[in-house]
């Protein structure tokens, strides 16, 4: 016996059962992340839009896709046109209302919006049920409208769950499993809207293997003011902290048939911060941080930098590395890499609380 051979060198199998193998030497980088808004989403990727009620989540997506749509730049970001399928599952009504706004402001377009709805319930627990009608469906719009469907809106996620229980694995697994599905089969990102858990800090509510899966988390906080604020509290393509911030602006309709005005709410992009009414309590190096960053922000701070907020000063990421170093105790080279890991875990903290954000090099507060 050959002990030193290859012990499949007699193996019977077929070539054509084996997974795919992509072998060493032909695995090339990907430059170019396949974003049709700048860095915020991305083609075949999931995503969900969270938020408490009222905070003004289903107008903001609602707004970011139709201007995807549409191929109109969103708060100074690239848009690459492509098709959308808004799946309306709740608040029919009121959807209609913000498109017919959205559409009146923007009736000077001459080029094609390409968007669609789906007025009508779907499931996607069961696989068999209404996953490949949703498919079929949007596979039908990208013909009818000439083009590649690059987003679909599932509004909102619980709804889309028939009665199955967020918080349990198996059925929030079959969700993640359907989204994957769709998501393969269309090439669109898939975008759930959905809702905050009861403790807000830790993010839209449900079983934990939703957020493990997803691509894109964006949170709306309604603030104490009327400036609202959208966050980028993760993205696994492109950095995250991005904040969007806007207001509600009301607009009039017409009059129903009792002669009283019908209004509902444009989304307008604000140079201002919301005040976020959380309490967040911070200790050592997270607290040690925040001062550096804030030393620094006053000291240095400008505005008008790629990826980050209108208005909203930030300075770049190494000089408040340093200054953190500069106000931790050194006790020489060999406490460098602690002093570094420190820092990290400090700025994760703070990014995962909503304190600070990092985009392209660059932070700021929140």
């Amino acid at each position: 016996m050959n002990v030193m051979g290859n012990p499949y060198d007699s193996w019977p199998g077929s070539v054509a059962n084996v997974l795919p193998l992509e072998y060493f030497n032909d695995i090339k980088p990907n430059l170019d992340v396949h974003d049709f808004v700048k860095g915020l989403l991305i083609e075949q990727s999931s995503g969900v839009i969270y938020g408490e009620s009222n905070s003004g989540k289903t107008f903001f997506a609602t707004t970011l896709a139709l201007h995807v749509a549409a191929g109109i730049e969103w708060h100074g970001l690239r848009v690459e046109q492509g098709g959308v399928v808004y799946a309306v599952l709740e608040g029919g009504q009121g959807f209609r209302n913000r498109v017919s706004a959205w559409r009146d402001k923007y009736e000077a377009i001459e080029a094609p919006v390409h968007f669609a709805a789906i007025p009508s319930q779907i499931n996607m627990l069961d696989p068999e049920a209404d996953t490949p009608r949703l498919i079929a469906a949007v596979k039908a719009a990208a013909i009818k409208m000439g083009v590649a469907i690059k987003l679909i809106v599932i509004d909102t996620l619980a709804r889309a769950m028939s009665g199955g229980n967020e918080n349990a694995p198996d059925d929030m697994g079959l969700l993640v499993s359907n989204m994957d599905r769709i998501r393969q089969e269309t090439g669109a990102m898939v975008l759930f809207i959905h809702h905050s858990g009861k403790d807000q800090a830790k993010g839209a509510r449900g079983h934990s293997s939703l957020r493990a899966a997803i691509d894109t988390e964006i949170e709306v906080e309604a603030g104490d003011g009327t400036i609202r604020r959208a966050t980028v509290v993760k993205q696994r393509e492109t950095a995250k902290g991005a904040v969007f911030s806007f207001e509600l602006e009301v607009v009039e309709l017409g009059v129903n048939r009792h002669g009283e005005p019908v209004t509902t709410c444009l989304v307008k992009p604000s140079e201002g911060t919301a005040s976020a009414s959380r309490e967040i309590r911070l200790n050592g190096h997270a607290k040690r941080a925040l001062a550096a960053l804030h030393d620094v922000l006053a000291a240095s701070g400008a505005t008008g930098y790629d990826g980050t907020p209108a208005g909203v000063p930030s300075v770049p990421e190494e000089w408040w590395r340093q200054r953190f170093y500069d106000r931790t105790a050194d006790d020489g080279d060999a406490k460098q890499d602690t002093k570094r890991k420190a820092f990290i875990r400090a700025a994760g903290e703070l990014q995962d609380a909503r304190i600070v954000a990092i985009n392209r090099g660059r932070a700021w507060c929140v």
